[in-house]
């Protein structure tokens, strides 16, 4: 994804600390420019042409609303219903990571192209887990990181993985799934918790929804759809972490990657999984993937004689066995 400039411009310390935080805990590809000054921003946003100005001044708002077609304005108001409506405004009295998300939601709406509405913060964390090429533990290794996560959070698993295997380990009949969950959103968002309740799985250390019956629905999800459901689950539920199961590198697996605190790529310590990974490598070394490589941590793990217990279900030894230790000790290996 190509860089987004952010302007920011007021006199008052709240814009400094505001651009300061959005700097450091928003998504890699947002650039943050600041401009104090009153009298030098309109040599500032000339040189700079920045995509987004967040300002403080109604008068400035106003003045490149429909002017500068490149350039959205967004009036940060101290009053949570403004009454303006042709400018683009946001609430002041909030906290940073709820006004970086409306900022890219009226980008998206602008531009028609959906952007990452989710920044790091410490009260909601993704993870994700892939395997180059596919790997027999990446559904095993997926789940019990899900289970080690839900030792301290709030833990919500999302498969997006054709032919996982995860129905038959669950014993669980076919009925609803992410692929009704999303549905539905799409139909009425005011209903996400209802659509949300249906699809739900229960373990003791996370929830889980499983993926779609037909495979093909994975690749009828959108970056749209994903920033939709993002949102819902930071606004409307008390999750603290999503674990996501992927299955493909497509540009919405792209999407959540780039937005995961981290990515854990699961791989053989053979020929075929050298092949693999140098494949990936080559791939994630290009200048436009630098972003995506940052997040990955290479594992590899182990399912040999005496990890998983005889005459116990297997689904119930990934919550707390022998294999969600070797899970542990190679997920936070080095403080990862």
């Amino acid at each position: 994804m190509k860089r987004l400039k952010l302007a920011v411009s007021g006199i008052t310390p709240y814009m400094g600390r505001l651009a300061e935080y959005m700097q450091n805990n928003g998504p890699e590809y947002l650039e943050v420019l600041e401009c104090v000054k009153q009298a030098e921003l309109a040599p500032f946003l000339e040189m700079q042409k920045p995509d987004i100005l967040l300002c403080e001044s109604k008068k400035l708002a106003e003045g490149l609303s429909g002017e500068e077609d490149h350039i959205l304005p967004i009036l940060i108001s101290d009053t949570k219903n403004s009454p303006e409506k042709e400018i683009q405004t946001i609430f002041r009295y909030q906290d940073g990571a709820s006004i970086l998300r409306q900022v890219f939601l009226s980008y998206g709406q602008r531009t028609q192209k959906k952007l990452d509405v989710y920044s790091q913060s410490e009260d909601f964390e993704m993870a994700a887990v892939y395997a180059p090429g596919g790997h027999e533990l990446q559904l095993a290794f997926s789940l019990s990181y899900a289970s080690v996560c839900g030792e301290s959070k709030k833990t919500l698993y999302l498969n997006l993985s054709e032919f996982s295997g995860m129905l038959p380990l669950t014993r669980q009949e076919e009925g609803e799934s992410l692929g009704d969950l999303i549905y539905g959103i799409r139909q009425s968002k005011d209903k996400f918790l209802f659509y949300l309740e249906s699809v739900l799985r229960h373990t003791t250390r996370y929830d889980y929804i499983l993926a779609p019956n037909n495979p093909q629905d994975l690749y009828a999800f959108t970056e749209k759809d994903l920033a939709c459901l993002l949102e819902l689950l930071k606004s409307e539920t008390d999750y603290d972490a999503v674990v996501w199961n992927l299955g493909s590198f497509n540009q919405l697996a792209e999407e959540i990657w780039m937005q995961c605190g981290k990515v854990f790529c699961v791989v053989k310590e053979s020929s075929f999984g050298t092949y693999q990974k140098k494949e990936l490598e080559s791939f994630l070394n290009k200048e436009a993937n630098a972003h995506l490589k940052n997040k990955l941590h290479y594992v590899n793990p182990q399912a040999g004689a005496g990890m998983f217990a005889q005459g116990e279900g297997i689904f119930k030894q990934l919550q707390e066995g022998e294999f969600v230790n070797q899970v542990k000790r190679l997920a936070f290996r080095e403080g990862l």
